[in-house]
């Protein structure tokens, strides 16, 4: 990994914003378009603001989510509705948007109609847990071992989380380093501890380990105070 420190997260997210929109037309520039997944969550806005006041041809770019929970759109924690809010906005407001989840209603019919779609990002931003998580990777759940498996053909899959409320729809670690540029955005003590815990050593316990630890596909960190 590449550790990106920063003294508070303003600074952190417009760093990143345009590292991001940097990648953005860089893809767009070399096949006409682009493709970008981003995380939900509140830890995202300012950097999603950021990114939406970033100046490149956003008609050309899709957005979608690293995951999603298995929710109705309008619900409050829609990580689709977060994006619509915070990102699609201003010169964004122009993006193509392919959310994970369209109705709610079943977690396998969204999988489906969600993987039909599904283009595998130039850019992925990523969030991580306490816990070690990333994306909807998270350490226990009942299918941790197919969404780490390095060799999963699946780009999207159905997890259950053990602990964390809603049935999510997740890129798989496969599809994570398939995608073009990998970042991830922390922030904190507690964070950078898990962080430097996770990069020591992989480990299933902490699923991030195998994105940091990773050397075809390195993370860049945008960590902030």
């Amino acid at each position: 990994m590449k550790l990106h420190a920063f003294a508070s997260a303003a600074e952190a997210s417009a760093a990143l914003a345009q590292a991001v929109a940097a990648d953005l037309a860089a893809a767009i520039a070399a096949r006409g378009q682009a493709v970008l997944a981003v995380s939900g969550g509140r830890s995202p806005v300012p950097f999603l603001q950021a990114l939406a006041a970033q100046d490149i041809p956003w008609q050309q770019v899709t957005v979608t989510l690293v995951d999603e929970r298995v929710v109705a759109p309008d619900h409050a924690d829609s990580n689709a509705g977060l994006v619509r809010e915070h990102l699609l906005q201003g010169r964004a407001a122009v993006a193509a948007f392919l959310p994970l989840v369209n109705d709610g209603a079943d977690a396998a019919a969204e999988l489906a109609a969600a993987a039909v779609l599904w283009r595998t990002p130039d850019v992925a931003v990523l969030g991580m847990g306490e816990d070690g998580h990333t994306a909807s990777l998270f350490p226990a759940a009942s299918n941790l071992a197919e969404g780490l498996a390095a060799a999963n053909p699946a780009a999207l899959l159905v997890v259950v989380p053990p602990a964390a409320p809603h049935t999510r729809i997740s890129m798989t670690l496969a599809e994570l380093q398939r995608s073009g540029r990998l970042y991830l955005a922390i922030a904190g003590e507690a964070k950078r501890r898990v962080l430097d815990n996770a990069a020591a050593a992989v480990s299933d316990t902490l699923p991030i380990s195998h994105l940091l630890t990773a050397t075809a596909r390195p993370l860049d960190v945008y960590w902030s105070v």
